[in-house]
């Protein structure tokens, strides 16, 4: 996956954010707060018109903060904390003298900021859910492949997604495509080693990250991979959207300096996917969006959902980690979810441990009481 810190078409903006970073003593804060300002100037100068750090206003800010919220794979807490950063680092310029005003700092952009209380209902997927899709989607790619259905490679890969979601703990925007970030273009078949049962993502904070991939999971992949003889360099989750496949040839074609007509050529006469495997042009990955949409058909054609709603992706990680939390170890969840830190960890599943503590206090107080 590529990464690059830049935010193309922002005059100054690394140069004003290296001047920041000077004042940040910790490289967590360093790192987040460059994320969450690349986010805020990617959102911006793809759907404001903004080029610079003073064109800014505070509608452009509220505008950032509900693309956030919109975003499933975002909980509020984070959307609170890149709103933090990125309020403070537009102060930090404001008193530098290369703004007149914080836009941030106005209650424009900090009323559409989701509350505390959302993080609480954010979903889980639970083990029934889980267990229900998991087994449609099996039955789905093996009905596919017994009936040499031209699906079938579609069938694997909605498989694939399903597992990696519900069996890993990864976040929906670490191996599928963001639209509107270049640094995330989904995660490659160079970045999985499944032999090991590892895979590379570029994580949250912007750094490489190693994810576990269970046996079955592995197992999963491996057939996927077997059937559709994936090059290295392909994502491992690819559109099926013959459009963006189309876009994605007549782009590389032109970069190799063929011209339109012998494109246009090219592609009269075959099937796109057969041109991106004679050509050697990768398909673009599947983005967040979407996954969305895919898990809400699956869902649908499963008649599996929770309180009424799809199991959404970031709900896979959050049902995973409420069941190490509650049924392993608080320290094996933070290990698979990568929270930086334990407390993070307890945050996130404060009702289950609350429950457990209460156990413990029972357990303490009246194990050795008889029934009255």
């Amino acid at each position: 996956m590529s990464n690059n810190d830049a935010t193309p078409g922002v005059r100054g903006l690394e140069t004003l954010l290296d001047d920041r970073m000077v004042s940040l003593e910790s490289p967590q804060t360093q790192q987040i707060t460059r994320v969450a300002v690349n986010n805020l100037f990617q959102f911006l100068t793809e759907n404001n018109d903004v080029d610079s750090v003073a064109d800014v206003d505070e509608q452009d800010a509220r505008d950032w903060v509900i693309h956030l919220v919109k975003e499933d794979d975002l909980a509020a807490n984070s959307i609170r904390t890149y709103f933090a950063l990125a309020r403070a680092t537009f102060g930090w310029w404001q008193r530098s003298g290369e703004i007149g005003q914080n836009p941030l700092a106005t209650t424009t952009a900090e009323e559409v900021l989701p509350s505390k209380s959302n993080d609480v209902e954010q979903q889980f997927w639970t083990a029934d859910a889980r267990e229900r899709l998991l087994n449609y989607v099996d039955e789905r790619a093996h009905a596919a492949l017994e009936n040499d259905s031209s699906d079938a490679a579609r069938a694997f890969r909605d498989r694939s997604l399903v597992y990696i979601l519900a069996d890993t703990g990864v976040r929906g925007a670490e191996i599928c495509s963001v639209s509107r970030d270049n640094r995330r273009n989904g995660l490659r078949w160079t970045d999985v080693d499944l032999e090991a049962g590892v895979m590379t993502v570029l994580g949250k904070s912007g750094d490489q990250e190693s994810v576990s991939l269970p046996g079955v999971t592995s197992e999963k992949l491996a057939r996927y991979r077997r059937l559709v003889d994936a090059p290295a360099e392909w994502p491992v989750i690819p559109t099926g959207d013959a459009t963006s496949k189309y876009r994605a040839v007549r782009k590389q074609l032109r970069e190799r300096e063929y011209g339109d007509e012998a494109i246009e050529g090219v592609l009269e006469d075959c099937e796109i996917d057969e041109v991106l495997r004679e050509y050697e042009v990768a398909p673009p990955a599947l983005t967040t969006e979407g996954a969305r949409t895919l898990l809400k058909r699956l869902c649908g054609e499963a008649d599996v959902d929770i309180d009424g709603d799809y199991l959404k992706p970031h709900g896979g990680r959050r049902g995973l980690g409420d069941e190490l939390y509650g049924e392993v170890a608080a320290e094996s969840a933070q290990e698979v979810l990568r929270h930086k830190s334990i407390e993070t960890t307890h945050a996130s599943y404060r009702e289950r441990r609350a429950e457990d503590l209460s156990a413990d206090i029972e357990k303490v107080r009246y194990s050795n009481t008889d029934e009255e």
